[in-house]
């Protein structure tokens, strides 16, 4: 038997059915996080509990169709969209992605698609049941800031709109996330108490899930070629500059590449910090002046932009291993 073909727009605006991908105001049910059970022509029956707050819109949806059902949806969306797949079984393909993504129980993602096109897939007799948030995207920008090569993706295709999932494929739901779910769907306050539960609970459990796929990205990524030739650009500005104090942002903008690219990029190609490779060449260039001149300690210790001799010494013996007097010393033996 074919499948149902249906627009999602017939099923959403079917009173009071509301929109999981959205979080405008209005969308929430009529009474919030009550169940509700509907039967839909050729859909099936849906069963739905629903809240919406500001910025985030949490859906715990369960579907049994008695058909195989295509539900394609074309409307463009601005939210980032998150499905903790409970039971049953939902194949999508993401107009954006370009690739399917095949939601198992226990498995999880996160997606932004802002062109809409996503096709989604049911079989008969199926039991799904989805734990579904819904963030703002501005929101979602806000709260996640950029201090990782993971973040700083997001950030970058949020910005100009380009599509995007959390991971490739889809992640494990672990027990800490199912606790968190299990703990909302069982919410049994009310009122601002409910409110601040609820919410406190989806926020933790976007951070464990961010977490995540932060880890599969450390495990994943390199550095760019592209970036590589601009680390090395800063490599070698850095060995002709080295007396000279910089800060991050600086060196930023030397190499056209962001704060969190230069540490992490720097460290992967070279294996130290841009820190610490700027303390190793000053270290090294007092050892040689220590060696092969008449400068007293004092006079490097100038040179290198310490304030005082004595901080100089406990640096220098922290990278070398011995005091500036005793490298003193053995020019004057030799």
């Amino acid at each position: 038997m074919a499948a149902t073909v249906i627009h999602s727009a017939d099923v959403l605006n079917f009173n009071p059915v509301p929109d999981p991908q959205s979080v405008s105001a209005g969308n929430g049910a009529a009474n919030p996080w009550d169940v509700l059970t509907l039967a839909y022509p050729r859909v099936g029956e849906m069963r739905f509990r629903n809240f919406l707050f500001p910025h985030v819109h949490v859906m715990n949806l369960h579907w049994v169709s008695d058909d195989d059902v295509v539900l394609h949806d074309s409307s463009p969306v601005d939210t980032v969209n998150i499905n903790f797949q409970l039971s049953g079984n939902l194949d999508t393909t993401f107009e954006g992605l370009g690739r399917d993504l095949n939601m198992r129980p226990g498995r999880h993602n996160l997606v932004f698609s802002p062109e809409g096109g996503d096709t989604n897939r049911v079989a008969a007799g199926d039991r799904l049941e989805m734990f579904h948030i819904s963030l703002d995207k501005a929101y979602f920008s806000h709260i996640l800031g950029c201090d990782d090569r993971w973040s700083e993706r997001v950030q970058e295709n949020l910005l100009f709109n380009r599509p995007f999932a959390g991971m490739p494929g889809t992640g494990p739901n672990t027990a800490q996330m199912q606790a968190l779910i299990r703990e909302v769907k069982q919410c049994q306050f009310t009122g601002s108490m409910r409110n601040l539960i609820v919410q406190s609970k989806v926020l933790e459990l976007l951070a464990l899930q961010i977490g995540q796929f932060r880890g599969v990205e450390e495990k994943v990524t390199a550095v760019s070629t592209g970036d590589a030739d601009k680390l090395h650009h800063l490599k070698h500005f850095l060995d002709a500059h080295f007396l000279e104090e910089h800060s991050l942002a600086e060196l930023s903008r030397i190499c056209l590449l962001n704060e969190f690219k230069v540490k992490k990029g720097f460290k992967e190609l070279f294996g130290t910090t841009v820190f610490g490779y700027l303390r190793g060449l000053r270290m090294r260039y007092a050892e040689q002046l220590l060696l092969d001149s008449s400068r007293s300690i004092e006079e490097v210790s100038e040179l290198l932009g310490y304030e005082h001799a004595q901080h100089f010494s406990i640096a220098f013996k922290k990278f070398r291993g011995v005091n500036p007097s005793s490298i003193r010393a053995s020019r004057m033996s030799a």
